[in-house]
């Protein structure tokens, strides 16, 4: 009578943080900043509405264009976050997210480059499709470096950041678009920032 030998565990299963070693606090906060870019998206051009409202009288529709230029991105994110959770399954969440910004510092630029609303709201589009990757990315990082109570209570410092980066992004907002409307563009700046960030910061569990 022969024995079978036991089943094994399949190694095919993506490893946490081994032996729950938190991630370098480098990690931690370019997470937590990358969690403001959606808040972000929105509340650097809301109080320039007006101002772009004026700005492009004389086109027809502006009325509905510009508060177009608000609504756009959620929908541009909402369209493409699917396709970004695909990619970053398939190849690794840092080039998901890298590319990301790179499309985040060109869309938030938009407002500095373009002088149509065509092109500005062609701009829009193009951040609702990088908010979206670094949505997916980050949030797919988050599962991969936390794992328990830790990744709870890193979610609850999130969710705090992104409030608190709504309080502070608001107010930017409205004080660059009383000094040019089109000054929300500044979002290059945070965006570049980030890349400098997560490129400094060596992820050592992400494949």
């Amino acid at each position: 009578m022969t024995r079978t030998a036991p089943a094994t565990a399949s190694s095919a299963t993506p490893l946490k943080d081994q032996e729950g070693a938190a991630p370098e606090a480098s990690i931690r906060l370019t997470l937590l900043l990358l969690s403001a870019l959606t808040i972000m998206a929105g509340a650097t051009i809301a109080p320039a509405l007006p101002a772009m409202q004026d700005h492009f009288a004389s086109q027809p529709n502006v009325q509905l264009l510009v508060k177009l230029a608000l609504t756009i991105v959620g929908l541009a994110i909402a369209l493409s976050a699917p396709l970004s959770g695909v990619l970053a399954d398939r190849y690794g969440r840092r080039p998901v997210l890298i590319g990301s910004l790179l499309l985040y510092a060109l869309g938030g630029a938009s407002g500095l480059m373009v002088s149509s609303l065509g092109m500005l709201l062609v701009g829009r589009v193009v951040l609702g499709l990088a908010v979206a990757g670094t949505m997916t990315a980050s949030g797919a990082l988050i599962n991969d470096f936390f794992s328990g109570p830790a990744r709870g209570q890193f979610l609850s410092q999130q969710a705090a950041f992104s409030s608190f980066g709504g309080a502070v992004l608001l107010p930017l907002g409205g004080v660059l678009a009383c000094a040019v409307w089109h000054l929300f563009g500044g979002a290059l700046l945070v965006a570049v920032g980030l890349q400098v960030a997560w490129g400094r910061a060596q992820a050592t569990s992400q494949p």
